[in-house]
């Protein structure tokens, strides 16, 4: 029982010099570009902590500061309050250092050279903080991208990527176009561009930008990247005979074409307006307006995607259409003979090809 009582007070009283000479951490903040003379937010170490009569018991105390790059401060003791305190002596630079591990040093009469320091009375650890002092940065100036226009709808065509050199909220990123149009779209938080309408039968590039902007405050965007998307149509497919051959001139060759099964209903494939004649009028003949995928405008020629494609259960369709000048006359070269028979086939996957700059590098 007696040793029960007593052990606890030998533990102590051996260990008790080593619970002293702990050196106490304190740790603190302050925003980067801070003008000089800036407080370390959160700082304050009671002098009362250092014991400086300890040390200094006859002579005034001074203060030093130690570390790598501590000359970016400067240590005072605040004797209203009886703290210490740090503040700035640079601008400084969140990305260029993020954090500073220094110490209190204990000088008896001047810290005029290192020799004179007696002790280290505190450690501290000083966080730079960010501000929102960079905006997002494209590697390419524009992209060109060569995209064939049976591509699936809701393919991923490209995806942008901007960096941001801050960190946090000031580094997050969302992307979006200007100006907007129907055919892609990008998705804001990945910068993915899709390809969300129909491109078959376009034939001039599309052509918008991209910005990214960061969620920083006040927010900052970047510079824009240009990008151009150039439609390229399929080549034609080598003719079907499929028990289909003509043995008379008087029957006109079919026109072969290719279309996505992922177009949208309402896309237009291509237009059947002839050249020759400035007024003409088209007519389904076969198969019924019911039973076809396909629609033809009357007016216009335009032929229209009207139901979902599927190229396992139907990879090939025939269709055939009637034209005829409204003026009464054929309006196919061949004599009395008004119609032409088209072939919509669902293609092979689609091939794209991807051009940036400056870089000049090309994907494919």
């Amino acid at each position: 029982m007696f040793w029960t009582i007593l052990l606890p007070y030998c533990v102590t009283f051996v260990l008790g010099n080593t619970t002293d000479e702990r050196i106490p951490f304190f740790h603190g903040h302050v925003f980067e570009n801070s003008p000089p003379g800036s407080k370390v937010n959160g700082l304050s170490i009671p002098v009362k902590r250092i014991d400086p009569q300890r040390w200094c018991s006859k002579s005034g105390m001074h203060l030093k500061l130690l570390g790598d790059r501590s000359e970016d401060f400067h240590v005072f003791a605040h004797h209203r309050r009886g703290h210490i305190l740090l503040k700035t002596s640079n601008v400084l630079d969140r990305e260029e250092r993020a954090e500073y591990f220094l110490s209190v040093a204990l000088c008896c009469q001047s810290c005029a050279s290192a020799e004179r320091v007696v002790a280290e009375v505190a450690s501290i650890k000083v966080d730079v903080l960010d501000t929102n002092d960079h905006e997002p940065t494209f590697q390419h100036a524009d992209v060109k991208i060569t995209l064939d226009d049976a591509t699936a709808l809701r393919s991923v065509v490209y995806t942008v990527k901007a960096e941001d050199i801050d960190s946090g909220k000031n580094a997050e990123l969302i992307y979006y176009a200007l100006p907007r149009n129907g055919s892609f779209y990008i998705v804001p938080k990945t910068g993915d561009i899709l390809l969300v309408d129909s491109i078959l039968g376009l034939a001039q590039p599309i052509k918008f930008s991209v910005f990214a902007r960061d969620h920083g405050w006040p927010a900052r965007t970047s510079q824009k990247m240009d990008i151009a998307i150039s439609p390229r149509q399929w080549p034609a497919l080598p003719q079907l005979d499929n028990g289909l051959s003509r043995k008379s001139r008087s029957v006109p060759e079919p026109v072969l074409i290719t279309v996505s099964e992922d177009a949208s209903i309402g896309s237009v494939i291509m237009n059947l307006h002839p050249v020759r004649f400035q007024s003409a009028s088209f007519e389904l003949i076969h198969p019924d307006a019911d039973n076809s995928p396909v629609t033809v405008s009357r007016d216009s020629g335009d032929l229209v995607i009207s139901r979902r494609l599927d190229r396992e259960t139907q990879p090939l369709v025939e269709i055939t259409v009637k034209v005829q000048d409204k003026r009464g006359e054929c309006a196919v070269t061949y004599p009395n003979i008004c119609t032409i028979r088209l072939y919509a086939l669902v293609p092979f996957p689609p091939v794209q090809y991807v051009t940036v700059s400056p870089a000049r590098a090309d994907f494919t």
